[in-house]
């Protein structure tokens, strides 16, 4: 099979040529994945050089219909063969997948008034996009006008140190629509149940997401339905509720072909107008750098160290990534990030360096998917994110970390494009 692409009038005009059969079905799919990455959620598909299509075929066009259609674009065929024609007939997918039936030229296809009219509405109803470019990063602001988030941080990390932490320790987390947590957790009754658990964990928009510290490498989710508002059992961590105050739909600014973790960090807090902020990241990975615990620190491995970071013990509590990973992955990221110089002395046994130039301190963890592109405009976390947690499998969950050696290779976590969601935090007292 043969691809070629152009734009025409805002669209994107896709010409295959060959046969749709269970060979090139998956070829196509691929294809159409690689221009929706790109930022294109228009596509025309121009079928009138294809001879054959099998139920493969047919599966790979509907799929696409669905992926463009949840992110708010578009999809169709025009110009089908006959053969094609016919097999969409008698599948009785002809109504939702064919545009301007036999049309040759583009100019003639027609786009549907409803969905034009609920476009121009949604459109009307968005918040003002204000472009912008920072550092590494330009895109398009859009603010909301929220309140901001209030939280706390409980419970002590120097007692991961010596794996000290107790049945006192653990704090039970109800996961509220509202609430945006990360830290160590688990899922289950109360620490008894948990002891031999607790991995890192991140919570938000009614869900949330741990790597169990049981050596079963298997991410677990947890999903608020109804009346249904399951808990998190946590030894330590930060949670916030409230809502967000900004929002920026981000890509790499001309000259680069990614975006650091850090120039997002600065981002946040430039947009959020406050030294400390809540952050949510929703994107395409283009490498990540982190740790998770390999063993829960209630349950040291037989003849290890006091403290799990001494060397060479450390390698049994803990996985690092030696490369940059989940390379084109989707990811939601979410966390803390502060000015290195204003970092509330609450926050400080949470916080770490975000780079080399310790200007930024952030906790940030990250639960990675399968790569899901992105609605277009003025998006809300719940509407991004919340489906990824019920229709993906969480393949990984990391605590996002900068590579701070001299050599300093890998440096930190960057990203291809996304949204970024932020708001100023408001620390509650006694924390």
């Amino acid at each position: 099979m043969e691809i070629t692409h152009r734009q025409v009038d805002g669209l994107l005009l896709v010409q295959a040529t060959g046969r749709l059969d269970g060979s090139w079905s998956e070829h196509l799919s691929q294809a159409l994945d690689e221009l929706m990455r790109a930022g294109h959620d228009r596509v025309l598909l121009e079928m009138g050089s294809i001879d054959y299509i099998s139920s493969l075929g047919l599966r790979s066009l509907l799929g696409a219909f669905k992926k463009f259609k949840a992110v708010g674009g578009s999809f169709a065929i025009i110009d089908p063969s006959p053969n094609v024609l016919e097999v969409l007939e008698m599948a009785g997918l002809a109504a939702m997948l064919l545009s301007g039936r036999g049309a040759t030229a583009v100019a003639s296809v027609p786009i549907e008034a409803p969905a034009a009219a609920a476009t121009a509405a949604a459109a009307a109803a968005e918040p003002i996009a204000q472009p912008f470019t920072h550092a590494s990063v330009r895109g398009e602001q859009y603010l909301s006008g929220g309140p901001g988030l209030r939280g706390k941080a409980y419970g002590d990390p120097a007692n991961l140190s010596s794996a000290a932490f107790v049945n006192a320790d653990n704090h039970a987390l109800k996961v509220s629509p509202d609430l945006l947590a990360l830290g160590l957790g688990a899922f289950g009754e109360g620490y008894a149940d948990c002891a031999t658990h607790y991995g890192e964990f991140l919570a938000v928009a009614g869900a949330a997401v741990y790597q169990p510290g049981d050596g079963s490498k298997t991410c677990d989710t947890l999903l608020t339905e109804g009346g249904y508002v399951p808990e998190v059992q946590s030894l330590y961590g930060l949670a916030c509720r409230g809502a967000f105050t900004s929002l920026a739909r981000f890509e790499p600014a001309e000259g680069t072909d990614h975006v650091p973790l850090q120039d997002l960090a600065t981002l946040a807090l430039d947009m959020a107008q406050a030294d400390v902020a809540v952050v949510v990241i929703a994107g395409e990975s283009a490498g990540l750098i982190g740790a998770a615990l390999r063993r829960s620190p209630t349950n040291p491995p037989a003849g290890a160290a006091t403290d799990p970071f001494d060397f060479p013990g450390i390698r049994q509590w803990l996985s690092f990534t030696t490369e940059r990973a989940h390379i084109r992955s989707s990811v939601v990221v979410c966390g803390v990030v502060a000015r290195a110089g204003a970092v509330p002395t609450a926050l400080a046994p949470f916080l770490r360096p975000l780079n080399a130039q310790n200007n930024v301190a952030a906790h940030l963890h990250a639960a990675v998917f399968r790569f899901r592109a992105l609605p277009r405009g003025a998006v809300q976390v719940a509407d991004v994110v919340r489906p990824w947690f019920e229709h993906e499998t969480v393949q990984d969950v990391m605590h996002l970390l900068t590579d701070d050696r001299e050599d300093g290779a890998m440096g930190g976590s960057t990203f291809t494009r996304g949204a970024l969601w932020c708001a100023p935090l408001t620390l509650e007292e006694g924390t």
